[in-house]
């Protein structure tokens, strides 16, 4: 199924229904689309998956920013009203797992489990490596045509070893991309709402059984935070993906699904049992 729903202050929320079972809603990183979870839609089979994309992406609206994290969960808060889910399992990557464990610490009732995946805690966080940001940074060249200039930007989102073996699948990628507008104003919108959360104070306040996901190659994202947020959330568990980089659910999508599945069996049957310290895999 695919639909949209109107949020509380008129913004069109686009977002896909697949499967049935335990509620999984996917949250998608900066500036981002519902492309990212191409390798993430088998696990319909397994769950009910919610995919959608936040305002000033993809195919929602793009209201006039600059937008808070307030927002987003307001958003994300209408759209499970919309589908009649009181509770559900929260994936968010990047800017989308700062947007879950805000919603799971002000909307703790309806949230049965977290997967924070590669993200951090807001500004207070250890800052990207210097590579990411010089092309993040970096505004598009006018030398490069649409699609290589999305290859650029992306290549720094995987490891070095995943860049030189899978250039085609990269490719792939950004012709996905591109289906989708890209609207500069938007992107400084949805940037706003992450440059002005700090969330660090309030990580012990997340009650919800929680995985948190990183690569070890992430250069977007530093790793350490990771480690972090798991000392700080107290009902955590925390898996390095060995040799992933930011995109960790494209280049290792096989694990992370199945860790991920292996989760919500956990939390659903009451054996999830968090843990200080990393597993490695």
């Amino acid at each position: 199924m695919q639909s949209y729903v109107r949020t509380r202050d008129g913004t069109s929320i686009y977002y896909e229904v697949l499967g049935e079972g335990e509620p999984l809603v996917l949250i998608e990183g900066l500036g981002y689309a519902h492309w990212m979870w191409v390798e993430q839609r088998p696990l319909s089979e397994h769950v009910k998956l919610v995919i959608y994309d936040n305002r000033g992406a993809g195919l929602s609206s793009r209201p006039k920013g600059p937008y808070t994290m307030n927002d987003f969960t307001n958003d994300l808060e209408d759209l499970l009203d919309a589908l009649s889910i009181e509770r559900a399992f929260l994936w968010g990557v990047s800017m989308g797992g700062m947007i879950a464990m805000y919603f799971a610490v002000n909307h703790d009732k309806r949230v049965k489990g977290l997967i924070l995946g590669e993200t951090n805690f807001g500004t207070s966080s250890l800052p990207p490596s210097q590579e990411a940001l010089n092309v993040l940074l970096r505004p598009p060249s006018p030398e490069l045509d649409r699609k290589q200039s999305l290859i650029e930007r992306m290549k720094v989102a995987f490891s070095d070893e995943f860049v030189r073996n899978n250039m085609a699948k990269i490719e792939q990628l950004a012709e996905l991309r591109m289906q989708f507008e890209e609207d500069p104003e938007a992107y400084k919108s949805q940037l706003a709402a992450v440059l002005t959360f700090d969330f660090k104070d309030r990580l012990k306040d997340v009650r919800s059984p929680t995985l948190i996901v990183t690569g070890d190659q992430d250069k977007v994202v530093n790793p350490v935070n990771s480690y972090i947020m798991n000392q700080l959330i107290p009902n955590s568990k925390l898996v390095i993906l060995k040799g992933a980089g930011h995109l960790a659910i494209i280049e290792r999508s096989k694990d992370y699904n199945q860790l991920v599945l292996n989760f919500i069996r956990e939390v659903s049957s009451g054996a999830f049992k968090p843990m200080k310290g990393p597993v490695v895999i």
